[in-house]
Formats: structure tokens, sequence, C-alpha cells
């Protein structure tokens, strides 16, 4: 038999280690108490400051109208058969600044922000944001300024709602052009799983500041002299409003690509869709799958241009634009 000294297990020091591991795991299960805690706060409970006394420069005549859902925001430029623009994600109208001009020759060009978006109110505090409630609600825009059927435009996240639209409402599409959609069940970017997580979804959109924003919009653009400071502050101002940083995280939350995805062989609307091969948002390898899944559409893809393919060269992608809808 050992003695207490003789014993193997008490090695010298084990008591005073054992003491220090205990102290060290309270501190940690301290520390991530506070942490969650504060995250928690961040999430519910604190609001961050809103950009409410910026004036955009851009000269197009903002209009509203109201619908059950929503006052939305929109300009209506041009004469002839009409065409809808739907901006992509974070962003506003202004995306289309370039757009515009080169449709409204041809075209009664509506660029309307959705719920969530830019300077458009939403009415409904319990508005959902997925997609069944993002297309519901395009069409009473579309009800409400007496436009029963149009060509859409649209980019990125946006680009469901118009695959929605088209897809259960046909008699409503006449043209559809995608840019860098979100139309396929596939995995997103870091950025959009972030959103999906909850608690960080929130907290993230909370402590996005305009540094913060505009580093990860320079991301979406090829050429980065496009996306000068003034673009930032343009995009910045509606997005820091409390109702716009909530409608980022739930409509990529309640997103349900599955239901668009399946739904992509009934589309009998004539589709073009575009892509700039450096897109690091949504990925260009999509494209050639998503022609696949839309019967007799049409992909083009642009060399050297990112996600905003649109702002990033609007010399080479308006023409496209235009050549398309002048088809109908």
């Amino acid at each position: 038999m050992f003695t207490k000294d003789e014993n193997p297990t008490q090695q010298p020091g084990a008591a005073p280690r054992r003491r220090g591991l205990r102290r060290a795991l309270k501190a940690v299960a301290a520390l991530m108490a506070v942490v969650v805690a504060a995250l928690l706060v961040v999430a519910y409970a604190w609001q961050p400051p809103e950009e409410r006394d910026f004036r955009s420069s851009w000269s197009a005549e903002s209009r509203f109208v109201d619908t059950p859902v929503a006052r939305f925001h929109y300009t209506k430029t041009g004469n002839g058969s009409p065409v809808v623009l739907l901006p992509g994600g974070t962003l506003w109208i202004y995306t289309y600044r370039d757009t515009i001009p080169a449709l409204a020759g041809d075209h009664t060009v509506y660029a309307v922000d959705l719920p969530g978006y830019g300077y458009t109110s939403v009415h409904d505090e319990g508005f959902g944001y997925d997609v069944r409630a993002m297309t519901d609600a395009l069409g009473s825009f579309m009800d409400a300024i007496g436009v029963p059927r149009a060509s859409v435009v649209a980019h990125s996240l946006n680009g469901s709602v118009a695959l929605y639209l088209a897809e259960t409402r046909p008699e409503r599409v006449g043209r559809l052009i995608l840019m860098a959609p979100l139309g396929l069940d596939a995995p997103g970017n870091a950025n959009l799983e972030m959103m999906r997580v909850p608690v960080i979804g929130e907290a993230v959109t909370k402590l996005m500041g305009r540094s913060t924003f505009a580093s990860g919009l320079s991301g979406a653009y090829a050429h980065s002299e496009r996306m000068t400071s003034r673009v930032v502050d343009e995009y910045w101002a509606p997005l820091s409003r409390r109702p716009n940083r909530t409608a980022m995280w739930k409509q990529v939350r309640e997103l349900d690509l599955s239901l668009v995805e399946r739904k992509l062989g009934g589309i009998r609307a004539p589709t073009l869709i575009l892509w700039g091969d450096r897109d690091t948002f949504v990925a260009p390898e999509q494209a050639d799958r998503l022609r696949r899944s839309i019967p007799g559409s049409t992909l083009r893809m642009f060399p050297g241009l990112g996600h905003v393919l649109h702002e990033d060269e609007p010399a080479l992608v308006n023409p496209v634009l235009a050549g398309f809808l002048g088809l109908a």
C-alpha cells in the first residue's frame, strides 16, 4: 500500500494545476456569457445611427405610389412598351442611373425600390420578405401604376423575384433579363450564409458602418474606379435606415431558392441571362446551369466584368439590354 507521499497519482503541483484549470474554464465561460449577452443586445435592443440628412445628387424625379404593402419609391422615364427594373441586394434604383437613359428612348422605364430597398417604406411590420411576399409586392406595385404586363430586368438577389413572377404569373412578364441572378438552389457566398444565422445576421447588419459596407461593395466591381465615394454615399444612406437593415438579413434568411429552381422549366418568357466572369458574389459557374434550366434562354458572358456588370461597363451592357428588349 502506498502512503500519501508515495501515491503516484498525487504528483507535485497537480492540485494547484487543477484549481488553475477550473479558474480558467470559469473565466472562459464568463467571457462567453458576456459575448453572447452583448450579441443579443446588439441584435435585438441597440439601434445604430441612420443617415437621414443625406440628399441624393441623382437628377431623376422620384415618384411614390401606395399599396397595402408599401409606399413604393420609383421613377418613370421615357415612352413605349413598359420595362420594370429591379435593383440587387443592398442597392436601390440609383444602380440603374446609366441604364435608364439607354432604354427610355423606346420604352417606358419604371425603376422601383422593392420593400426593404432604397426609399420605399413598408406599411406592414409583419411583411415576410420571402420570395412569395416580394413577388406579391411587385405585382401590387404594377397594379398600382396601371401596368398589367411588362418586361422585367432584375439584378442579383431580386433575380429570384423576377423569376418567380415569370414562373407563377406568366401573363405579367413580357421579356425577362437576369443579371447575375440568384435563381438556383446553390450555396451562397460567405456574407449571404452569415445573414442566415440567427442573432449573427441581425448583429452583423446593425454593426455594419459606411466603411464596412464600402469594403464589401468594392468586391462587386471589377473596375474599382466606378465605385467612387459619392456612389458609396448614395447606397449607404438608405441602407443605414433601420427597416432596410432588417430587410437585409430577413430577405436572405427567408429566401427559398429551391422554390424558384424547381419551376424554372415552366418559364415561357423570352429570357436573357447576363453575367460577368469576374463576379465574386454569385458564382459565374451557375450561369450555364441556369441557361439550361430555362427553356429557350440565352446566356451572354462579359469577360472582365464583376457582379454589378451594368455599372462596371454600361457602354457594353446597355446595348445588349436595349437590343433584347427591342425584339418585343
